[in-house]
């Protein structure tokens, strides 16, 4: 991907566009206006003239670009693909005082997270859910401005079982641990039961996907610089969360070792069949994120996984392409806007009576979460997946 950090270079990139507006009926904040501003074809408009002097970066300007949920469902559609995630990044960069990247500040290093955490699992659900959007919005901000972070002492590894196919490196991304702990452990499992060895960081490294769709392309570059030293050891590279995964595919230069998606990687990559697995009798709303849906170009690596399990019915929810909300630190900013996005995606669930939910977004799956009621477990399919082993195969 060309370094748009160049006006020139993201000047030429910005012409790609024909105006035509195949894109406008696509985008998500578009349809909940109808607003040009609030479109793709707007917001490369506000960007271009931020470039030529003839727009100021106002708080209305900064307010449109900020309002882009990087689903990428522009690109998915554009004829002329315009790489317009790339450019939307690139122009909230050209905005001085970025106000999110400093909230994100003050927020990583608040000292709240436990004491949220407890209150939210002792008060009644009536309050527990605000609690958990704070508990949320402390995690996302640390991910924001990770640089504090100690570099990582060491690695966890983990044998495989059998034969050693491959030595795998897994990126578990800065939140998922503590959103989704039980994720790192179930991807063990099953890497470890196709015969993979398993090597992990110690400590939580960030993509710096949230930081470069804030505009802060320092950060996100030193990220993406301290990430190129974790697995030069290793024979392949897996992402749990696919927003990450997204974003580490995005790096330029590139990682030196192949990365792959979680569910792509344990479906195409190992050797895992269904004799492994016991029977779910069961129905399982399954959400595909707006990135893997856009990005990706429609794979269904995590379906085809959870097909290994004997008698599960598989149910996609909400609308192909569309997002369901969250998009980083959206869900925190508007809260409101976010809630609206979700809804087709909790209609439909509901409308199953499913008791699972997956979706491999640790993004997604907070903010559905926080919208269903907890006798709906939201998992990522790796930890499903997980479940279903049989006891002698654990």
């Amino acid at each position: 991907m060309p370094d748009y950090d160049a006006d020139s270079t993201l000047r030429h990139a910005l012409d790609h566009c024909v105006k035509c507006g195949i894109c406008l009926p696509e985008c998500p904040t578009y349809r909940l206006t109808a607003s040009e501003n609030e479109s793709p074809r707007g917001r490369l408009a506000l960007i271009e003239g931020l470039l030529d002097g003839r727009l100021q970066a106002t708080p209305a300007l900064t307010r449109h670009l900020d309002s882009c949920l990087s689903c990428r469902r522009c690109e998915r559609v554009c004829p002329s693909r315009v790489p317009c995630g790339a450019l939307f990044d690139a122009g909230r960069a050209r905005v001085p005082g970025r106000s999110r990247a400093r909230l994100g500040r003050w927020l990583a290093h608040a000292s709240t997270q436990v004491a949220l955490t407890r209150l939210a699992r002792l008060l009644p659900t009536v309050l527990s859910r605000p609690l958990r959007r704070l508990h949320h919005a402390h995690r996302l901000a640390r991910a924001l401005d990770h640089t504090d972070a100690p570099p990582a002492p060491g690695v966890y590894a983990a044998p495989a079982i059998g034969r050693t196919a491959k030595r795998v490196g897994v990126f578990a991304g800065c939140t998922a641990r503590a959103q989704q702990p039980g994720l790192v452990q179930a991807a063990v499992r099953l890497l470890q039961t196709s015969g993979c060895a398993v090597v992990i960081p110690s400590h939580d490294h960030c993509c710096g996907a949230l930081a470069a769709h804030a505009g802060d392309s320092a950060t996100a570059a030193r990220h993406a610089a301290a990430n190129r030293t974790l697995f030069n050891d290793v024979d392949v590279l897996v992402s749990l969360a696919s927003g990450c995964g997204i974003h580490l595919d995005a790096y330029e230069p590139p990682l030196p070792v192949t990365q792959h998606d979680i569910c792509d990687f344990l479906l195409n990559g190992a050797h895992l069949d269904a004799s492994l697995f016991r029977p779910l009798p069961e129905t399982v709303a399954v959400h595909v994120p707006c990135s893997v849906e856009n990005v990706y170009q429609g794979a269904r690596w995590a379906e085809q996984l959870l097909r290994l399990i004997p008698q599960i019915t598989l149910q996609t929810v909400g609308e192909t392409g569309q997002c369901c909300g969250a998009a980083g630190d959206h869900m925190l900013r508007q809260p409101r806007r976010a809630a609206t996005l979700r809804e087709p995606v909790l209609r439909d669930a509901r409308a199953l009576g499913a008791r699972y939910l997956v979706t491999t977004n640790v993004g997604c799956a907070m903010h559905l979460a926080e919208g269903l009621d907890d006798a709906v477990d939201v998992l990522h399919p790796v930890e499903l997946l997980a479940r279903q082993l049989h006891p002698d195969t654990r």
